[in-house]
Parts: structure tokens; C-alpha cells; sequence
């Protein structure tokens, strides 16, 4: 992968793009457990990532040893059809054999939301105390303004320089309620990231996160060891 600017493949749909990231977060997994005894995973939400998720559930991983954690939250009830939490529980982890201790949930309280991101960096920085880095895969999407995670365009987050977790009012989100979401500190402390994007709309984003210099949040997302881009132009 390429240090400066993600290595971008391209699909024509969005089940084969759905096949090959299961078989790179499988191998990822098998590779973490066996190496360092457990693998650490950043879940991402919209709906791109549900059919990855389902074939996750499906596999074969070293379940007991998978930590589940998210890059960013939508401060609504869980059972919202807006929570990223209820997508991951719906389309995996309900239906794997995972440890309920080794799902970690961002606490997005919306009267809260400060202090549930000061909570959760806490929970982050003690789960990998001592190990020199942060998430072995982080799960990223592609939002049609350039966002990623829960950093907008324009927003103070992406200025952070030194919290892994950030509370950000999401004036520009839909819906436009407050969110927790993980920084470029954060991202950047991680062994790798993986980014899934779907559609036409994202074709010129795309495109000029490949050739480097681009200037909008996503491009932006480095992490140890690269970053990597699967792009179906069918959703």
C-alpha cells in the first residue's frame, strides 16, 4: 500500500467488492490473532458495509480473540435505524459466535456526547496500552462530500492533532444530530485501513484520492501501514 496516497482497485459491483473485503478482513484477523492473540477492527456504518458484515458472520475467524470497536456513532437510541451499532449487531455479530465482552460500543448519549468521547478514547488508550499502536483494521466509508467517519469538510475536527475521539455536533450529517467519531490521530496510529465506496456519484473522489494531493477528509486518512480503497461504480 501506498504510504502517501490509498491504493484504490476498482469492482463492477458491489458483491464482488463485498468478497474480496471479507477475504482481506478474514486474513487480517487470522494474521492478528496468530501473531499478537487477539485482532482489533473499526466497524464503519451505511449501508455499504452490510453484505461485508454478513459474510463476516459467516467465517471462519478466531472469534474469542475479535475485538469490535467503531469509528464513529450517530448520538441516537441503538435501536434507531440510523445507529451504526444496529447495523453491525443485525448483520454480524448477532450471528457470529463472538464474546459479548469483546463488543466495545461508543456510549453516544446526546446530552452526553462530550463525555461519552472522553469515555471512549479512555477505553481505547487502555486497550492498547503497551502495544505501540491502535486498531489492526479500520473500516472506513466514503461519504459524497468527501467526509469519512464522522470528519466533514469545513469541520474543527479534522484539526485535531492529538485525541483519538471527538465529539462533533454533525450540523452537516444526515441526520443532523451530534456523533463521536475517531480522529486522523487515531486513524493514523492504526496498522491499516480499508475503505469501501459505492457508486457513480464517487467516481471523481475516487479518482483523485488515487493520484494523491486530493483535499477532502477521506484522502486524508493515513494509517501505518496504508491505506487501501475498494470501489464498486454500483452500489
Amino acid at each position: 500500500m501506498n504510504a502517501t496516497a490509498p491504493e484504490v482497485r476498482r469492482y463492477e459491483d458491489l458483491e464482488t467488492l463485498s468478497v474480496t473485503a471479507a477475504e482481506l478482513v478474514a486474513a487480517t484477523a487470522r494474521a492478528a490473532a496468530a501473531e499478537r492473540g487477539r485482532f482489533s477492527l473499526a466497524l464503519s456504518g451505511g449501508s455499504t458495509p452490510r453484505r461485508l458484515y454478513q459474510m463476516l458472520a459467516a467465517s471462519d475467524l478466531p472469534w474469542e480473540r475479535v475485538h469490535l470497536f467503531w469509528g464513529d456513532e450517530r448520538c441516537v437510541p441503538r435501536e434507531d435505524p440510523a445507529s451504526n451499532y444496529r447495523l453491525a449487531r443485525e448483520a454480524l455479530f448477532a450471528r457470529a459466535p463472538l464474546p459479548p465482552a469483546n463488543v466495545h460500543p461508543m456510549p453516544c448519549d446526546p446530552a452526553a456526547a462530550e463525555e461519552g468521547a472522553a469515555a471512549y478514547e479512555t477505553e481505547l488508550r487502555e486497550f492498547f496500552s503497551g502495544t505501540g499502536a491502535a486498531f489492526d483494521l479500520v473500516l472506513l466509508g466514503l461519504g459524497p462530500d468527501g467526509h469519512t467517519a464522522s470528519l466533514f469538510p469545513g469541520e474543527p475536527t479534522l484539526d485535531e492533532s492529538s485525541r483519538w475521539v471527538v465529539c462533533t455536533p454533525g450540523l452537516r450529517a444526515d441526520p443532523p444530530v451530534p456523533r463521536l467519531t475517531l480522529t486522523f490521530p487515531a486513524l493514523a496510529a492504526s496498522r491499516g485501513i480499508l475503505l469501501l465506496a459505492a457508486g457513480l456519484r464517487k467516481k471523481s473522489l475516487v479518482e483523485a484520492a488515487a493520484r494523491g494531493g486530493a483535499d477532502f477528509p477521506a484522502a486524508r486518512a493515513r494509517a501505518r501501514g496504508g491505506a487501501l480503497w475498494l470501489w464498486s461504480s454500483a452500489e
